[in-house]
């Protein structure tokens, strides 16, 4: 049965077609090599809220409206940096889309934050199940009693790395080109 599930699941999300990303404010001053990318899976007012504050600080934000748009960023040629997902969504699920991702091989070590905003049913729901969350492999879960793009900005810089992933494999791509030279 999960088998099936899987086979399903990567049928849809290979028809998902790639969020646009949103470059980053040009008075950031950040290079696009410099440029982190956020996928951002929650409401579209909070997403709005994410990228005007991201854009402040030279992040790019691109919008999921399904776990299917955020794979397809994942696997598209813009991939992303973080992967923020709210802890209740409409008609998906994020230990479904949490466990997908860490049982793919490129997608394994990509963090993940699991936010939830507290405290309404979903919140104290979502604050029970981190501990699940923390099992399947998220490298953060965050509550807000009220969202506060400016905090969430705080939580992510936390799970960066120390080089955007597509300048990361644009340098492993050169070194290894450099070695199959020398050899």
């Amino acid at each position: 049965m999960e088998r099936l599930h899987d086979f399903l699941v990567h049928a849809l999300m290979k028809n998902a077609r790639e969020p646009e990303v949103e470059l980053a404010n040009a008075d950031a001053r950040l290079a696009a090599k410099d440029t982190f990318r956020i996928s951002f899976l929650d409401s579209l007012a909070h997403t709005n809220q994410l990228k005007a504050a991201c854009q402040a600080v030279g992040y790019s934000v691109v919008a999921a409206q399904s776990i299917a748009d955020a794979f397809a960023l994942l696997n598209g040629k813009n991939h992303a940096d973080v992967v923020v997902c709210a802890a209740y969504l409409e008609d998906e699920s994020v230990f479904e889309f949490l466990k997908a991702l860490r049982r793919d091989p490129q997608h394994k070590k990509t963090m993940f934050m699991t936010l939830a905003l507290a405290p309404s049913t979903i919140g104290v729901r979502a604050n029970a199940s981190t501990e699940t969350g923390h099992l399947l492999g998220a490298d953060a879960f965050v509550s807000m009693p009220v969202f506060d793009p400016v905090q969430l900005i705080a939580e992510i810089k936390k799970l960066l790395p120390a080089v955007p992933v597509l300048e990361q494999g644009r340098l492993d791509k050169l070194a290894s080109e450099r070695a199959n030279v020398v050899r």
